[in-house]
């Protein structure tokens, strides 16, 4: 083993066990739940985990920053992309600060935010279907032609699923009822699987995103996209384009701030974006990604300075799952412009 594959693999360890270990000890010790949504706690005991978080976090994004292999350019496009997204993050929190009223009415259920990130998820979806054609026809036939299938398939299966819970089955607009035996254990007494335990839904996907759209694009640099058991996946490892336009996402974290995993998920944005601006091959992309860590902690210190604000303290989720939504319909628009498998 190489000394950059045991920093990264010890790295890893660390981060995830702490976050394991940490959440089984608050259970145990102080009875709080591991998804749990409250308003965010600064006293002591918070403030040294999250110190502690920051500092894993940043140590793991250093691991896979010091074993990058290559530095992936963003074009003109992707540029204009990610800076109109950023400016739309921005209007975002603006809203809040003039009037938490109106920033939740534009968030609220069947709203324009909630179509929008269903129509991009059912986008995506769509694009990701194109990409599992592709990975048939390239895929030789005497290989394990099986895996990039089940892998693009796989993609299409969780994004339309994903949009249809956004709207849960379009059951507001035909009219139908929650069957009884649904409707006693779904929290909202919808016709949707992810409110039948609401927060452990919203907990995997927030920090689950924040991993997949902002930690893979530099694992997919680094040396580990070349490890045997990696490579298979790799072509499937999102881009600094996808992370780019993610980025933004990471500012509307309020009522999940005090769950570890979505607040990791914060810090190793962040640290994304500064090794990204530290190893950006042209001026521009140094311009964004220098810019887009600044945003992301100003705009996260703004949420949590004028968070309680807003009417629910839930009021941001939807604006964070309109910028997931975006960051995972570029990536399924870069996955069926690939030709590899």
């Amino acid at each position: 083993m190489t000394r950059s594959q045991w920093f990264i693999l010890t790295s890893a360890i660390l981060w995830l066990g702490f976050m394991v270990g940490m959440a089984a000890y608050e259970q145990s010790v102080f009875d709080w739940h591991f998804a749990r949504e409250e308003a965010p706690v600064h006293d002591g005991w918070h403030w040294a985990r999250r110190l502690v978080t920051a500092g894993l976090s940043f140590l793991l994004v250093a691991a896979l920053a010091g074993a990058r292999i290559h530095s992936e350019r963003i074009g003109g496009g992707a540029l204009v992309l990610a800076w109109s997204v950023t400016l739309l993050s921005v209007a975002g929190e603006a809203l809040l600060g003039i009037s938490p009223a109106a920033f939740a009415r534009v968030g609220a259920e069947d709203s324009a935010i909630e179509w929008l990130s269903a129509l991009l998820l059912f986008g995506a979806a769509g694009l990701m279907a194109l990409r599992v054609r592709t990975v048939f026809r390239l895929t030789p036939a005497h290989g394990p032609r099986w895996i990039p299938v089940v892998i693009a398939a796989g993609f299409t299966a969780l994004f339309a699923l994903m949009a249809l819970e956004e709207v849960s089955w379009f059951q507001r607009q035909i009219g139908f009822d929650t069957p009884e035996a649904v409707a006693a254990r779904n929290w909202q007494g919808e016709f949707n699987l992810h409110n039948f335990h609401t927060d452990i839904t919203e907990l995997a996907l927030y920090s689950g995103t924040g991993i997949f759209l902002m930690l893979l694009p530099l694992l997919r640099e680094s040396e580990v996209a070349r490890w045997p058991l990696v490579r298979v996946l790799a072509p499937f490892l999102p881009d600094r384009t996808v992370a780019a336009v993610s980025a933004p996402m990471l500012v509307f974290t309020y009522s999940h701030w005090t769950l570890l995993p979505v607040q990791a998920a914060f810090w190793i944005g962040l640290g994304v974006c500064i090794a990204f601006a530290r190893s950006s091959v042209t001026r521009h992309g140094t311009v964004l990604w220098s810019t887009l860590a600044v945003w992301v902690a100003a705009g996260q210190l703004f949420m949590l300075a004028f968070g309680h604000t807003m009417v629910m303290i839930f009021d941001s989720s939807e604006y964070r799952e309109l910028f997931i939504s975006i960051g995972l319909a570029v990536y399924a628009f870069r996955q069926s412009r690939a030709r590899d498998a």
